[in-house]
């Protein structure tokens, strides 16, 4: 039994890196090309900073939807869930650390669900942090 439990430990502890693989990629990607567009169409930035800002929004919530769909497929083929719809809907209320409660998981599988919250918790906040980052950056430049 003891052995279960931290395999299954384990299995929550590998999707929460690959999440944290798919946060960094996309941060180091998105990061990048706003790096370049600083050095060659600063005028742009200067003259469109809110359009700036909603698209480096929404380009972050492309790896959060990753994130939940990697945690809904998991709950699916693992038969925690009975079906996909059901795996989606109980990773993003979970992930995003709402917990409606209208879906559970059963017993076995429970602990599973606290480690993706425990994962929303820090992806929402990392995504947060590159979104001020981001907003600094563009309306509090100062004369640089």
């Amino acid at each position: 039994m003891e052995a279960w439990v931290l395999f299954r430990l384990a299995i929550a502890c590998g999707l929460i890196a690959a999440t944290v693989a798919v946060q960094a990629s996309f941060m180091s990607a998105g990061l990048g090309v706003f790096r370049r567009l600083e050095e060659d169409r600063r005028d742009f930035l200067l003259r469109y900073p809110t359009v700036t800002t909603v698209i480096w929004v929404v380009y972050l919530i492309v790896p959060i939807a990753l994130d939940v769909v990697l945690w809904a497929t998991f709950y699916y083929l693992s038969q925690a869930l009975p079906d996909f719809e059901d795996a989606l809907y109980f990773s993003t209320v979970t992930f995003t650390t709402v917990g409606y409660g209208d879906i559970v998981l059963g017993r076995d599988w429970r602990q599973v669900a606290t480690f993706e919250a425990v994962n929303g918790w820090i992806i929402f906040g990392w995504a947060t942090a590159l979104m001020m980052a981001v907003i600094q950056r563009l309306h509090f430049r100062g004369n640089d």
